[in-house]
């Protein structure tokens, strides 16, 4: 067996940890306008069961100032609408943002030569990889997430996109669908939990049709613990985003709260948004046929061997059928 440092051997984690607390940083430091300071002690008046946000007590306020709070919230300009500020205050970075990300996955592809294809010369030889459940799973998975990322941007970036009819429907529908996507979060982020080496499977038969076949690599598995960190971040500030809609007599009071998760769900959506992108990019755009395999569930057993020798190793009865 070869003998791998430290450093070799899980080099892909250092890398994108590192990463990550500069992307922390860059978001709370200087991207966001929000008031960081602010934002912690809403934070810790939280814990201690007070969600109204107003850190400074509201008989010290003046008379004008209790009115204030009472139509707009507490420190209006403290966290929200985040989203709007930052796209007023920062709009002009934000080609710069993508750019880079655009030419981060240009490089990567490049350095890996193009996409991965495998050889076929027995195109008749296949094997059911996913079950009718996965595929389906997987496609609505990948059918919302688009949707979600279109209506955020268009939430996002509403003063490009405007007013009219269609921008209205795709920021109406943006919650309900987020709504209807959790519980295919859940199923894919169940499904597709490939550490479970060490679980006892009633059957390798049953149990294939509902978890996924294979391995992660470092890099995919990164993307997929960070597809269920901040995607639950997401379902639950979105669900609870969706939930509690203020009226006139709870306005004041759910108002600040809605901001600072609104806040929060700004952030995940922000994060996740590269490593779905990441895993887009590993999956679809560098190896050439995965998308036909999920459709029609069967790939190639030469595509197997050469690009997914993992799922052979795990199922060695695939061959068999």
């Amino acid at each position: 067996m070869e003998n791998k440092s430290f450093l070799s051997e899980y080099k892909a984690y250092v890398i994108v940890g590192f990463l990550f607390m500069l992307l922390t940083y860059w978001y709370f430091w200087l991207a966001t306008i929000a008031d960081i300071n602010y934002v912690y002690q809403f934070l810790m008046q939280m814990l201690k069961g007070n969600f109204t946000g107003q850190i400074v007590p509201f008989d010290s306020l003046t008379q004008y100032q209790q009115m204030e709070v009472g139509l707009f919230g507490p420190r209006y300009d403290a966290i929200a609408p985040e989203v709007i500020r930052a796209f007023e205050e920062r709009q002009h970075l934000l080609p710069w943002v993508f750019l880079f990300e655009f030419c981060l996955f240009t490089i990567m592809f490049i350095v890996a030569k193009g996409r991965k294809q495998a050889k076929i010369t027995r195109e008749n030889e296949k094997v059911q990889v996913y079950s009718l459940f996965q595929r389906v799973v997987l496609l609505l998975n990948i059918v919302i997430m688009i949707y979600l990322f279109i209506t955020g941007f268009s939430i996002t970036f509403g003063n490009w996109t405007g007013g009219g009819y269609i921008p209205r429907l795709m920021r109406a529908t943006h919650e309900v669908v987020g709504v209807a996507w959790i519980p295919v979060w859940f199923i894919v982020t169940v499904i597709a939990f490939k550490d479970h080496k060490y679980f006892v499977r009633p059957s390798s038969k049953i149990w294939h049709k509902f978890f996924l076949r294979g391995k992660y690599e470092h890099m995919n598995r990164i993307n997929y613990y960070m597809y269920v960190a901040f995607g639950f971040l997401l379902v639950l500030s979105g669900f609870i985003i969706w939930y509690m809609f203020p009226d006139a007599a709870t306005h004041a009071q759910t108002i600040q709260i809605k901001r600072f998760i609104l806040f929060i769900h700004f952030m995940g959506s922000a994060i996740i948004s590269f490593f779905t992108f990441e895993t887009v990019y590993s999956y679809f755009v560098s190896v050439k046929g995965y998308i036909p395999g999920v459709i029609t569930g069967k790939l190639p057993i030469e595509y197997l061997e050469q690009l997914r020798p993992d799922v052979l190793e795990e199922d060695k009865d695939l061959l068999k059928r």
